[in-house]
């Protein structure tokens, strides 16, 4: 089944916000079977919208639809799915009441602006958004005389979540027999280049017919093997993971950045000093930091995370005497011995070493990724964070 993605917003197309929906719809509907063929983005404007919505509907058997659901002038998405499929837009009360429900649990009182987004297409099905105001919906429709399935989700990342698990996951995954339904493994390595990790896979899957891809983004190279649902070959995995175990950094989407920012939510505080990586473990961190911040709204930390990027020439445990009960990581320059090194304190204390490469030299962004990535994965490893790995 041929499926698409349509990003509205005007600010995914001029680049103020990045299109994450697309590439996370694409990647649950491949591994459900179903064959992604276009994502196409669109300015917040009526006749771009519609254009786009029925040359989609000509090629796709579902189309996924995302944004402008809310409650300004510039959220007219359903209006142009109730124009383009010939349907009027009748009021749904139990969308209102959600809607002022969720405002007096803020103390806040619902405004009539609100009811925009209590409209939707005859014969939809409403499906509720546990993460916010705007319920989704889904129409399936004779389109010209065929079968035409319509998802319009919210924009947020963490409401199409929400959705995708409560109304969309076990639907999409119905549509496809098991026999064309795919997990995805995946393997993230530092320290080799992407043609020699490449040569290693390519010789612990030969002969197994089983479909493998790569993305090198700096400082990592990503192993990706899809393999049959039905058929799911742990022979072969056990031979990619031991292949690529020297280099094996982590398993899955986990994000070894990200443990720490769990960890510091968690009540844990996190004290780093680097004067090596030119500011890329705090760019890290606060990258990962937003993130977070995005799929858990409203959430506190309970915790600290300070991080001071400095030259000043400083020991480890003169840094470190002044952070109290912390975690501390101080990334120090080891000239003596040609290298870098981590020193931590705290609940656990671990040293690493690491030296220059021919892939990573030191003085260059290549360099410094790979320190920081290098000591984000022993931090992953180790109480408090260990207990935030994903699969």
């Amino acid at each position: 089944m041929k499926a698409t993605t349509l990003a509205v917003g005007t600010e995914v197309v001029d680049g103020q916000i990045t299109d994450r929906n697309s590439a996370w719809l694409s990647e649950r509907s491949v591994l459900a079977g179903l064959e992604m063929i276009e994502h196409r983005a669109v300015p917040d404007d009526r006749e771009r919208i519609a254009q786009a919505l029925r040359e989609l509907s000509d090629k796709s058997d579902l189309l996924f639809v995302t944004g402008g659901l809310g409650p300004t002038s510039d959220d007219f998405t359903r209006e142009l799915i109730a124009e383009v499929y010939s349907l009027p837009l009748e009021y749904d009360e139990a969308s209102w009441q959600k809607i002022v429900k969720r405002f007096e649990a803020r103390g806040v009182q619902a405004k009539p602006i609100q009811r925009q987004q209590c409209y939707f297409p005859k014969t939809a099905r409403i499906l509720e958004n546990p993460m916010g105001t705007a319920n989704a919906f889904y129409l399936h429709l004779d389109w010209k005389g065929r079968s035409l399935e319509v998802f319009v989700l919210p924009g947020p990342p963490a409401e199409i979540a929400a959705v995708w698990e409560a109304h969309l996951a076990a639907h999409v995954a119905s549509l496809v027999p098991i026999q064309e339904q795919e997990d995805l493994h995946l393997w993230r390595t530092l320290g080799l280049g992407e043609g020699d990790i490449a040569e290693k896979t390519e010789e612990a899957i030969i002969g197994s017919g089983l479909r493998v891809g790569y993305r090198a983004h700096l400082p990592y190279v990503e192993v990706k093997l899809w393999v049959p649902r039905a058929h799911p070959a742990p022979e072969v995995v056990a031979r990619v993971e031991e292949a690529l175990g020297p280099w094996l950094i982590s398993r899955g989407k986990n994000d070894v950045a990200l443990c720490v920012v769990k960890s510091v939510y968690e009540g844990h505080d996190v004290a780093i000093i680097d004067r090596v990586t030119g500011g890329y473990v705090q760019q890290r961190l606060s990258e990962c930091l937003s993130q977070f911040r995005r799929e858990n709204p409203g959430r506190d930390s309970k915790g600290s995370l300070r991080i001071t990027t400095t030259l000043v020439s400083q020991t480890h445990d003169e840094a470190v005497s002044s952070q109290g009960d912390a975690v501390f990581l101080a990334l120090m320059p080891d000239e003596a011995n040609q290298q870098w090194t981590v020193k931590m304190t705290g609940p656990e204390s671990q040293t690493l070493a690491v030296a220059p490469t021919s892939l990573y030299n030191f003085g260059t962004e290549r360099g410094h990724k790979y320190m920081a990535e290098k000591m984000f994965h022993v931090l992953s490893s180790l109480a408090p964070f260990a207990r935030h790995q994903e699969g």
